[in-house]
């Protein structure tokens, strides 16, 4: 802000001074008039460096634009080629998914059937008394599990 209000100071200051020496140097009307279009010629040069400025910042803007539409068609094509690849992965993910799932209704089945193996063993010893009944609803029990166990398998 001090930088601006300093340049904005010099620049009154020079104007006050360039007024003050034309006045003191071309006291009359008449010769301020001829003075001042003796700067004409000037006055058109940068006038026309203005509109080349103008034309060369328009160029530059169109350039910058088209670097723009690139970067965007780019990151465009960043964007699909990430969606394939986390469509990819989701997909992966619900295969993993599902044999998660099967491999925990396998363990559990397993355990199942080594509990009623175990109950099939004890109703079948002599040492606990063999009980018919008991071990052959056990051993249906167990053959119901291994069943489902082979249709889980069949079906990975």
């Amino acid at each position: 802000m001090k930088n601006i209000l300093g340049s904005a100071l010099i620049f009154l200051a020079i104007l006050v001074a360039y007024f003050l020496a034309v006045n003191y140097f071309y006291p009359d009307m008449v010769t301020r008039g001829q003075f001042g279009d003796m700067f004409g010629g000037i006055n058109a040069f940068f006038s026309g460096l203005a509109f080349l400025g103008v034309v060369y910042a328009i160029l530059l803007q169109r350039e910058e634009l088209g670097l723009q539409r690139r970067e965007l068609e780019l990151t465009r094509n960043e964007l699909e080629r990430t969606a394939k690849a986390q469509e990819k992965s989701e997909r992966a993910l619900s295969k993993q998914a599902a044999s998660l799932k099967i491999t925990a209704k396998l363990n559990g089945l397993s355990a199942i059937l080594q509990h009623h193996n175990s109950l099939i063993e004890v109703s079948n010893s002599a040492r606990y008394g063999i009980d018919h009944v008991a071990f052959n609803t056990n051993k249906r029990n167990a053959e119901e599990i291994i069943s489902e166990i082979k249709n889980l398998i069949e079906d990975k």
